[in-house]
Formats: C-alpha cells, structure tokens, sequence
C-alpha cells in the first residue's frame, strides 16, 4: 500500500512538473533563476531568445553568459529590485530581480525579463503622432485663412481660430453640429458647398456672405478620400474677399479717376496747343505731344529724330513752353549743320576778350551761357564734327563750359534738346559719331513721323495756313475740298515745311478766291520737280504688281486733277485711247 502510493505520489509530481515546465517555456517574459554559486538552474526559451544562446547553458555562470542581469547581487544583498533596464542585442529589457529564500536562508536569485523594445518603438511612434498632431495644430491655427473640417456626414471636427473670426461661431456651434445647419440658420446665405463636394466628390469654390459678421468669403471645398476611394473628410478654406472686394472697387474707382484725369490733361493740352498754334490731330502724334508734355517735367536730355520739316524744333519748344524752366531761362537754338566748324565753337561756348582776331572786345556768351536756367535747341546735332562732339561730350559730363581763350569754368543748368534728320546710330557704326556721345543723347529719344504717315494732320494744317497767309497778305481765300485729296495722296518729302509752303505760294500766286484742285497739282508737279522725291514704297511686291498699282494711282489723281481725260492723257505722256483702256482696265471712271 505504501510503494503504490509512493509510486502515486511521484507519478503526481512527475506531472506536475511537466506542467510546470510546460507552463515556464511558454511564459513571453524571459526567466533565469541561479543558485547561491551564482550557477544557471533555470531558464526558458525566452530567455535562451533573447540572449541567443540555448539550454545547454543551465549550469554555467550566469556572470560569464548573462553579466548584465546582475542577479549575484541580488544572492549577496538578498533585496528585491524592480524595473531595471537592460540593453541586450538592440532590445531594451525591464527586469525584476528577487532573492530566492529558503528556511531563511538566500538559495539563489530569479529574474523576469520582459522585452520593451516594440513597447518603446510604438511609443516612440506615439510621441512622433503626438508632435505631428501639435505642428499641424501650430499649422492650422497660424492660417490666417479660416479652416474648417468635416466628417463624412458633414459634420464639423474642427476648426480653427481665424475661422471663428470669420464667421464669429466658436467650435461649439460647429464641432459635432451638421454644416447644412449653419445655412438653415441662415449663417451662410448661399447653397452649402461643403455637402456638394461630399456628394460629387470633387473641390467645390464659391463666394458666400456670412450673415453674422457681414464679411464676404470665399470658400473652397476639398473632399479627402479614404483607400476604398470613398470621401471620409471635406477640408474647407475660408478666405476673407471684403477687403480684396473694397480694394477692387477702390482700383475701379482710381481707374476712372485716372482716365478722368488723362482725359483732362489730354484737353488741357490741346488747349495748350491751340493756344501756341500747334495743330495736331493724328493719334500718333497726339501721342507724341503728350510724351513731350511728360518729358518737359523732368530735366532728362531729349533726342528728337525724324526728317527735315516734320516739327521738332516746334515739339522742342513745347517740351520748352510746358516746363518750369520757361519761367527760370531761354529757349535758344542753334542748327549745328549751318554755322561753318570754325565758327561754331565761338558760338556754342563764347569767347574771351581777345580770343581771336576780329573778336568782340569784350567777349561774348555763347549759346551754353545763354540758355543758362534754361533751354538749349542743338539742330541737326548730327552734323556736329569729330572735335566738337569731344567738347560737346565735355559739356554734358562736367555741367560747364570754358569760352574760348578763357580758364575758368563756368557752370551751366541747361536742359538740352538735340534733333536730327539722319539716321544717328549708322553714323555711330560707321564711326563719325561718337557712341558715348550718342548715349549721353538719346536718354529720351523721341521720333517724330513723317507727315505722309499722319495724313489726318494735312486738313487741318491746310485749312491753319490758309488763315494764317489771309491774314499775313490781307486776302480771302479758300481752298476747293477736291483738291484735299490730292494733298493728302501727295508723299510730302519735305514735310509740314513743304505743305506750308506750297500753300503760302497758291495763296500769292492764285488770282481767283478759290484755289482749284489743277491749281494745286501744277505747284505740286513743280515742288516734285524740285526736290526729285521718290516714290513710297512700304513692301515688297512683285514687279508687274507695283506698275500695275502706280498705273492706277497716277490715273486716278490725273482724272481729279484735270477737267478732261484728253488733258489727263497729255499729263501723263499717254494717247487719249491708251489711257481709256487702263482706265477701263482697273475699273476707274472720270
């Protein structure tokens, strides 16, 4: 009885044992347990895990297999510790260390491990999330634009201070509340955008009126999408438009008021004009006028080009006239081109008593000291020659003048207008123009076209002159309309200056009151004799294309300038029947 128990009994323990073990390899926590030498008796195979090594080590010093347990300490103080930290193999291990006691006597130590390091990567994880959240937080609260979010219903999660600002709702009339809410209330007066994009998926932008704050907005709706494509979250921007919106109108208004304004400056200075008897009507060169009219309040040095007669030395006196310095100085002009070289220094920079033979006793200013607070007129500057140009170029740089046999410098406040008809900066490349001279020039180059490309200046024109010379020989007299189209198809190769010539001299030479278009053509013919003008040509055509079209040209103005086709024929060198046939040809009729 008493073997059958005993065999019972350790049968029993045998199990229990099995279990026991069973239930410690299983255990996720790593355990090791030594004796009072410090030797391993126990250890599972988290353990064995975690220090990478099997069981084979049970009856080794744990000192030489596992140092950093530290558990013969704990057999020599016999005090429990807790939470003591491990680093093993890249993991982080928290162990609790406890004596064994038996019949009060310390046996040996045990240890429980547990393995920190997911632990702390998920917390490390955690402490990324959380810094995320805050600088998102920092990032929506410092827009200065209004923010809200909502959910899939449209329901409000967050907002941020400017949208309160905005809308003057805090996150409680929001958070929670859905957005279809605050436009039955009458917050938002138009339809809600948010809940559109919830239901077409897309970014939705509209302007909306906030009720409580009166302020305009404009709103955009961004739909977020989950990974099954569906929308989970609208992210609206609110942007304050009320100031843009007033600036906009106060652009709008200064607009017109600019335009009221240029529209006042253009009839002042047309005023100007009429009053100086300056006649301008082409667009072109009411553009330029107003550009001088600009140029004159400033100082800057003026480069007029354009061909003889056109009317720079008439554009620089306005430049001149609508300038302060009209009050302060002279207008004085000099035609570069006119007074022989040995003679032009004299009278650009004066001269000194003595200067030379035959000189003035007493000196004399030149056109520098004279134009001094104001204005000097340098004509066809062009012309000027290479010695002059050096001086000239002097001049401009130092702001003084030295006369002529004279030492001492004499300083100058001049505004200098140069003009020219030639083609100033082929002269530069062909080296009988100074190129730092030309730039010291042409700081505000102004070109005045040809009258041939402005004919909406040659009526008005006509009809100033006509008065003028009334007035000057004491006649009255006018001129056929007809014959304004001949003047206006005229190429005017010398410009208002030929123009008013040529009118001067119908107007002596013209017997009767009106002066008819034949009339009008023979002073022509002659003035095209005269200066040899050739003919215009804008493009390229082909050959047979340009005589075709100057066929029909000449015809035409031969047909209105002759009472008859015979005497039209006789003009231009052809029989009465050639010319009938042409004329025919091109559709034209007398």
């Amino acid at each position: 009885m008493t073997s059958t128990l005993v065999v019972y009994l350790n049968k029993k323990l045998t199990t229990q044992n099995q279990r026991n073990q069973v239930i410690l390899e299983n255990i996720p926590n790593g355990i090791v347990a030594i004796n009072a030498e410090g030797r391993i008796e126990i250890v599972n195979k988290a353990t064995c895990r975690l220090l990478g090594v099997d069981k084979e080590i049970i009856g080794q010093l744990i000192s030489e297999i596992f140092p950093e347990s530290n558990l013969p300490d704990i057999t020599k103080s016999g005090l429990t510790q807790y939470g003591h930290k491990i680093e093993l193999n890249g993991h982080t291990l928290i162990s609790n260390r406890s004596p064994i006691i038996c019949d009060n006597y310390i046996s040996g130590a045990v240890a429980v491990f547990q393995d920190m390091t997911e632990l702390e990567n998920i917390s490390h994880k955690l402490a990324s999330v959380k810094q995320l959240n805050l600088e998102l937080d920092a990032i929506i609260e410092s827009s200065y634009d209004g923010i809200a979010i909502c959910d899939h219903e449209g329901r409000g999660i967050r907002i941020n201070q400017a949208h309160a600002r905005l809308t003057g709702l805090d996150a409680s009339h929001f958070i929670g509340q859905n957005i279809d809410d605050l436009f039955e209330k009458g917050i938002f007066q138009y339809e809600s955008i948010t809940i559109k994009a919830l239901r077409e998926g897309r970014t939705i932008t509209s302007v909306q009126k906030i009720s409580t704050t009166g302020k305009q907005v404009l709103v955009t709706s961004n739909p977020i999408f989950d990974i099954e494509g569906n929308v989970s979250r609208v992210v609206n921007n609110v942007r304050d438009i009320s100031e843009l919106h007033e600036l906009n109108e106060e652009l709008r208004e200064s607009k017109l008021l600019a335009t009221r304004y240029q529209t006042e400056l253009s009839l002042l200075m047309l005023e100007r004009l009429k009053k100086d008897k300056i006649i301008v009507e082409s667009p072109g060169m009411m553009k330029i006028f107003n550009l001088a009219i600009r140029t004159a309040q400033t100082d800057a040095t003026v480069l007029l080009l354009g061909e003889s007669g056109v009317g720079k030395e008439v554009l620089s006196r306005v430049i001149h006239n609508t300038s302060n310095r009209a009050a302060r100085g002279s207008f004085i002009q000099i035609n570069c081109g006119a007074i022989p070289e040995n003679l032009l220094e004299s009278e650009l920079f004066g001269y000194e008593h003595g200067a030379f033979t035959g000189a003035n006793p007493h000196g004399k200013p030149g056109m520098f000291e004279l134009a001094h607070l104001g204005t000097l007129l340098l004509d066809e500057i062009g012309d000027l020659s290479a010695s002059l140009q050096v001086k000239l170029l002097r001049v401009l740089q130092e702001q003084e003048v030295y006369r002529l046999g004279g030492t001492k410098p004499i300083k100058l406040d001049v505004r200098i207008i140069a003009a020219t008809n030639r083609n100033i900066w082929e002269r530069v490349q062909a080296g009988t123009f100074r190129e730092d001279l030309f730039y010291r020039l042409n700081v505000l180059p102004i070109e005045v076209p040809p009258l041939r490309e402005r004919k909406e200046d040659i009526l008005p024109l006509t009809m100033h002159f006509i008065l003028l010379y009334n007035e000057k020989y004491r006649v009255v007299k006018r001129l056929d309309p007809k014959a304004i189209p001949i003047l206006e198809a005229y190429s005017w190769p010398g410009n208002v200056r030929e123009l008013q010539n040529v009118l001067e001299r119908l107007l002596v030479v013209t017997e009767e009151a009106l002066i008819q278009p034949l009339q009008v053509q023979i002073q022509l013919s002659k003035f095209k004799t005269k200066f040899n003008s050739p003919i215009t040509v804008n493009e390229i055509l082909p050959i047979q294309q340009a005589k075709e079209m100057l066929e029909k040209e000449l015809i035409i103005m031969a047909f209105d300038s002759y009472p008859s086709i015979r005497k039209a024929a006789e003009v231009l060198g052809l029989d009465h029947s050639n010319v009938m046939r042409k004329a025919l040809k091109y559709g034209i009729k007398k």
